[in-house]
């Protein structure tokens, strides 16, 4: 098996050493007409802003995909998860309100305020300081751009593995139109969206676009709904030549019973009344944690908990604003660009993933709430000699971060905490032409960030913690930490980073390119009597090639990437000195991720589309251990090596874990998609398409905790629509199926703390299928 998967990965890697060779060999060979006549409806150009300039995304030196409107609707693309599906070595799932993304090994497993994720989401050019942020922003979009690899540079902090730029659809001058969808599928699926364009005067437009959701629950629980709607509104006029000013209020609302977890202990040893470990039950629907989970805790605690867990309480009632203006002025020599915006998070959810976890004040019920601020301003130009983009950044998030962890009589926690966070940044970066055909750049951004945190924890009266009436809040006991404190403090950084590199026309359609750039994402403390976290830094490798053959009938893009971490952070629930239950945050000393991809789309005739793309990905910890400040031993808890701590105390903790040489959670070694689109045009000027797709990953770890159950096995999913667009493109009616094995693909996991090996997975939709109508107007 290892001769054989060598002997793939050589057959890789030369496939994108020969896309870097074969732009200079057939640029030599082919005439300029030689396709005259041929099929031309072949690629179109897709204009990307990603380099804060309009280009063509086969012109852009990135590792970057980009999802067109029209392809996003083909895939039914509603939420972020979806995006996986069409992305390699991309992997994201939801745990608990908040999304957890990854590319190529750098990722955010946490779910609290103190978190920030490795892959920098952007609504409208707007970076989104929680998560919740762009959920139900998937509607009336120009495209999504995925960026992988750190983009220090440009995009600043919190951006070590990437980037994915969500653009709306803006305001059309002068034009009346817009269209309206509705959508069925089965779990009772109902989703209507649709937009309208109104010209106001010669020079002005008003949008207003919505989206609105109800299903039910693909878990046996109820969970895994999707009850939300959204609606957004934008404004945009052009009173000169040279200027343009945008304004967008948009507005989200997450209900229902939101994300949910399944049983998944086939190897837990010591978890009593679990006889059905299957994924999938005889009436189809995914086998949830509900009574087996509320009878364990009942039985691994003593005395029986007092408060009881019902998985039957899960909820989330989320609401989004976000108000944001574009200003763009040419001023000549360089365009100004001004993008002030607010958004406004408020959580109030609960979530069992395999314990209790809310986001309210346990002891007056106010939600959790993010307020955020930025401004970015920057000028910039591009010609044929020199493209040049210099700004600046302000961002300030202010947090009231309330969170509940309840085990029953064991450990039933209280969180309440004012977080804030304020960062500054100064950025340029240029390319320079040196010859015709070859250019370099050329890249710095300096950011100086400061974070505060003043968290106090409580043991609720009546259990473990607190077995008499104690002097916090509704008579709870509060945990100080080992130096007799709250939890607070003041964390600073300053950062410079910097971006490195050279491109090459090989062709008129084929360009070579290679980089290398850094990134950091931010540190601080968590609510935990634990060390403050470090920032993590990466340096990225990469040396690509994109290519378009035989008049643009063949696109070849392939790329080679190394990826060095250094204090990349982990996060798992742990006890904290003080023997508090907390989500935990902390370092890892050095990891690595290298590999290589390779895009491959012909066009064998003009209604023929077909697409493959993979994507290796070689990870490892070079340099990953950590203590546990529990006196029992760990080993049942963790695949890793477990050594006990000479005069060990819970100041120092009792054991050490070695996860060294461990593959990096949620990096599979392979992944993929395999799609085809063939249209039949019919005599009256419709069409009908037909699109079979795939996507795929090879076997991969959940979580950094590496519990033997947290281990995911490999999966391929298979999806088909079917199409029909009346003539112009009137109305168009889709059939689609998806996930047509009911594979059983899980994506994210926690392990319950005091059963080893008994852990919750996230799990992606089972078989769905339905139908969608669109009429445009």
């Amino acid at each position: 098996m290892m001769k054989q998967q060598t002997r793939v990965v050589r057959l890789m890697a030369g496939a994108v050493l020969c896309a870097m060779m074969m732009p200079m060999q057939l640029h030599a060979q082919e005439a300029p007409d030689e396709a005259a006549g041929a099929n031309d409806a072949s690629t179109e150009e897709i204009v990307v802003t990603a380099q804060f300039r309009r280009e063509s995304a086969q012109k852009t030196a990135i590792s970057i995909d980009v999802l067109s409107a029209d392809k996003l609707q083909q895939a039914g693309v509603s939420q972020a998860t979806d995006i996986a599906r069409l992305s390699p070595g991309v992997q994201i799932t939801q745990g608990g309100s908040a999304l957890q993304v990854y590319i190529r090994g750098a990722g955010d497993f946490s779910t609290t305020g103190y978190s920030n994720s490795a892959v920098a989401q952007a609504y409208d050019g707007v970076f989104a300081a929680r998560t919740q942020y762009v959920a139900g922003t998937f509607f009336d979009l120009e495209r999504v751009e995925v960026l992988k690899g750190p983009q220090g540079t440009l995009y600043g902090r919190n951006s070590t593995g990437g980037a994915i730029n969500i653009i709306p659809v803006e305001p059309r001058i002068g034009a009346f139109e817009g269209y309206v969808s509705a959508g069925f599928q089965n779990y009772n699926g109902f989703n209507a969206e649709g937009a309208i364009n109104i010209p106001i005067g010669a020079s002005s437009a008003l949008r207003a676009s919505f989206q609105g959701v109800s299903r039910e629950g693909y878990i046996s629980d109820g969970t895994d709904d999707d009850k939300h709607h959204s609606f957004r509104l934008q404004f945009k006029t052009e009173p000169s030549a040279d200027v343009t000013l945008r304004l967008g209020l948009n507005y989200q609302h997450l209900g229902g019973r939101g994300p949910g977890k399944v049983v998944y202990e086939p190897t837990a040893p010591n978890a009593p009344g679990i006889t059905n470990p299957q994924p999938i039950i005889p009436d189809d629907r995914w086998t949830s944690i509900d009574e087996s989970l509320n009878a364990l805790i009942g039985r691994v605690t003593a005395p029986p908990g007092i408060y009881p867990l019902d998985t039957s309480e899960v909820y989330q009632n989320i609401t989004i604003w976000g108000l944001n203006a574009h200003l763009d002025w040419n001023l000549g020599p360089a365009t100004l660009t001004v993008i002030p915006a607010y958004q406004r998070v408020e959580t109030d959810s609960l979530v069992l993933p395999a314990l209790y976890f809310n986001t309210v004040n346990e002891f007056t019920g106010a939600p959790s709430t993010s307020d955020a601020k930025t401004l970015e301003i920057r000028l910039g130009n591009a010609n044929d000699k020199l493209k040049w983009v210099v700004g600046g950044y302000y961002f300030r998030e202010d947090q009231d971060s309330y969170n509940s962890v309840r085990l029953g009589f064991a450990s039933d926690t209280a969180f309440v905490a004012d977080l804030s966070t304020e960062a500054y940044a100064a950025f340029g970066e240029l390319t320079y032409s040196l010859a015709e055909a070859l250019r370099v750049t050329g890249g710095l951004r300096y950011t100086d960030e400061k974070k505060s945190v003043d968290g106090h924890r409580y043991a609720l009266f009546g259990s473990a913690g607190c077995t008499t009436p104690g002097t916090g809040p509704q008579n709870s006991c509060e945990i100080l930490t080992s130096a007799g404190t709250n939890v607070q403090g003041t964390y600073s950084v300053n950062k410079l980073n910097f971006k490195a590199g050279a491109e090459f026309d090989a062709g008129p359609d084929s360009m070579l390119y290679a980089s290398v750039a850094t990134g950091f994402k931010s540190g601080g403390q968590s609510n935990a009597d634990i060390d403050p976290y470090k920032p993590e830094e990466v340096t990225a490798y990469t040396l690509g090639a994109k290519n378009r053959f035989f008049n643009r009938l063949v696109q070849f893009n392939a790329e080679l990437f190394y990826m060095d971490y250094r204090d990349r952070q982990e996060n798992f629930t742990s006890l904290d000195r003080g023997g508090a239950q907390v989500s935990s945050l902390f370092n890892a000393g050095k990891a690595v991720a290298k590999g290589a991809s390779i895009d491959l789309t012909l066009f064998p005739t003009r209604n023929d589309q077909f697409r493959v793309a993979v994507e290796y990905v070689d990870s490892e910890y070079k340099e990953f251990s950590y203590r546990n400040y529990r006196a029992a031993n760990p080993s049942a808890r963790t695949s890793c090596d477990v050594t006990p701590v000479a005069g060990g105390t819970t100041q120092i903790g009792f054991w050490t874990i070695d996860c060294t040489g461990f593959q990096l959670p949620r990096t599979p070694t392979w992944s993929g998609t395999v799609s085809y689109t063939h249209t039949f045009d019919l005599a009256n000027g419709a069409a009908i398409e037909f699109s079979p797709d795939m996507s795929f990953a090879s076997s991969r770890w959940l979580a950094a905790e590496f519990v033997e159950n947290a281990r995911a096995d490999a999966y391929a999913l298979f999806n088909a629509s079917l199409t029909y667009r009346a003539p112009d493109n009137g109305y168009s009616v889709q059939f689609f199926v998806r996930n047509i094995g009911n594979e059983a693909v899980y994506t994210g996991t926690q392990q319950y703390p005091f059963i080893n090996n008994y852990n919750g997975q996230d799990i992606a939709p089972p078989r769905t299928y339905g139908a969608r109508f669109r009429v445009r107007f």
